[in-house]
């Protein structure tokens, strides 16, 4: 008779323990949701810290952004490239709004986090992803959330498309116009710049001759800076400088893709008369839509001329190819060249304080320094990776690219990390030896071996106006 033995499982003497993170977001910047990310970190934090056999591997959140798609969620992002590099285990999760608003993006993001074994909890629905009914259930409320989301967006489209039909209009930032209590009144200074710009163009001058006299002159733009052919012919096909607004010349097409288009005959357009101050007579403004038409030959609709297809190509337009010219270079000395621009030890002459020391982790490129000038006048310098989305469009891969971060914050935050009061760029080359930046997280490579992590924190938005004189 055979003889059958049980062979008991040997379970580990100490068990390993899971590294668990959080994920949290909020969808408008105000204080009291400012107020309600913030209880929800020092709730995880405590919750998975107060648990033994759980490692703490950090709170996650994403502050001012819709759930309704992934790419903009720099902290989103980068929770899935910590759980692909296996620092976490677990996430924790409020509710399934929270976690993404679109039923596809959920679906296809927990059924990848659970083929690399990273469960993911959500504490009101009490679901787990890696329980059995877990993705039927993940679906059907999934769907909730994203119907949920569009049942808003339509409710704030009725709300403005009603407004539209009573004649409320909705006014954004014009130039010769400032917005007093809801209520457009001109400026005077500028009004006077609007109407020197439609006699131009009546008297024959084209929208690129009349940019380059105001650049000439030294006048500027809304917002402090030069003019352009574009920009002025924007201005003349304005219907607002004549006191009337045509209503819904653009709309949302979906809430998922939040994807703005041009109106052509989708849905009702509204001309309202007399809605605010005019600068420009209506007589003046059709006399420059018909100087339109007779110079390039386009259509006017609803009152004004479209855009002329071979100044912006309508999307068409094709690079001409120049291969029969010779190249000036051959391909080692562009990459001599481009490695000599590379490096702060090669290059001559440094811009900034902060050039050629902060990197993209994704692309590898270095940041480069760009002013932004404001209406009042003033600069400021902003650090951008310009490179990011060029170099990985092709391979189709979608990484968190770095945020605009403003050169003061950024030597704030570099003080702060070398212990410093103040920031001092010999001593951070001294210390350190490079930034690198892995979308708004960023870190510091000292030069004994050492790295500090640290979030970058946007400063608080202002909008630098004009002052009215």
């Amino acid at each position: 008779m055979r003889k059958i033995s049980k062979i008991e499982p040997r379970l580990p003497s100490i068990l390993k323990r899971k590294k668990v993170a959080a994920y949290a977001r909020v969808s408008m910047e105000c204080d009291r949701l400012m107020h309600s990310i913030s209880a929800q970190i020092s709730y995880y934090s405590s919750l998975i810290q107060s648990h033994a056999e759980w490692e703490y591997a950090g709170v996650y959140a994403d502050y001012g952004i819709s759930g309704t798609g992934t790419v903009k969620r720099t902290e989103f992002q980068r929770m899935l490239a910590d759980c692909e590099s296996g620092k976490i285990n677990i996430i924790l999760c409020k509710s399934i709004s929270r976690f993404a608003r679109n039923t596809v993006d959920l679906l296809e993001t927990v059924r990848h986090l659970k083929a690399i074994e990273v469960e993911v909890r959500f504490e009101k629905e009490n679901i787990s992803s890696m329980s059995g009914d877990g993705e039927l259930m993940l679906s059907i409320l999934a769907s909730f959330a994203q119907e949920e989301s569009r049942s808003i967006s339509e409710n704030c489209k009725w709300a403005i498309r009603k407004g539209f039909q009573n004649g409320i209009a909705r006014f954004s930032l014009l130039y010769g116009y400032r917005s007093v209590n809801g209520i457009f009144m001109i400026e005077d200074s500028e009004a006077e710049v609007v109407r020197w710009i439609f006699q131009q163009f009546l008297i024959g001058d084209s929208c690129y001759i009349i940019a380059v006299k105001l650049n000439e002159m030294g006048i500027k733009s809304y917002y402090g800076k030069e003019w352009s052919g574009s920009v002025i012919g924007g201005i003349l096909r304005q219907e607002k400088y004549t006191g009337n607004s045509l209503l819904q010349k653009y709309f949302v097409e979906d809430c998922i893709t939040h994807k703005e288009q041009k109106n052509k005959g989708e849905l009702p357009m509204y001309y309202v008369e007399n809605t605010h101050p005019a600068i420009i007579s209506q007589d003046i403004f059709d006399k420059v839509q018909r100087e339109f038409v007779a110079r390039y030959g386009v259509e006017i609709k609803n009152g004004t001329a479209e855009k002329a297809g071979f100044m912006y190509h309508n999307g068409e337009y094709e690079k001409p190819d120049f291969s029969f010219r010779k190249a000036q270079w051959s391909e080692e000395q562009r990459k001599r060249h481009s490695e000599i621009y590379q490096s702060r030890e090669t290059m001559k002459f440094l811009h900034h304080d902060l050039s050629l020391f902060i990197k993209c982790e994704v692309c590898g490129r270095n940041l480069t320094g760009q002013y932004r000038t404001f209406a009042d006048g003033s600069r400021e310098l902003r650090w951008v990776c310009f490179n990011h989305n060029k170099e990985l469009h092709q391979k189709k891969i979608s990484l968190p690219r770095p945020p605009v971060m403003r050169d003061d914050a950024l030597k704030s935050l570099i003080a702060e990390v070398m212990e410093t009061e103040q920031f001092n760029t010999e001593i951070m080359c001294e210390t350190l030896s490079k930034i690198t930046a892995y979308g708004d997280m960023l870190t510091f490579h000292f030069h004994d071996g050492r790295k500090v992590q640290r979030k970058y924190i946007p400063p608080k938005r202002g909008y630098r106006r004009k002052e009215k004189i």
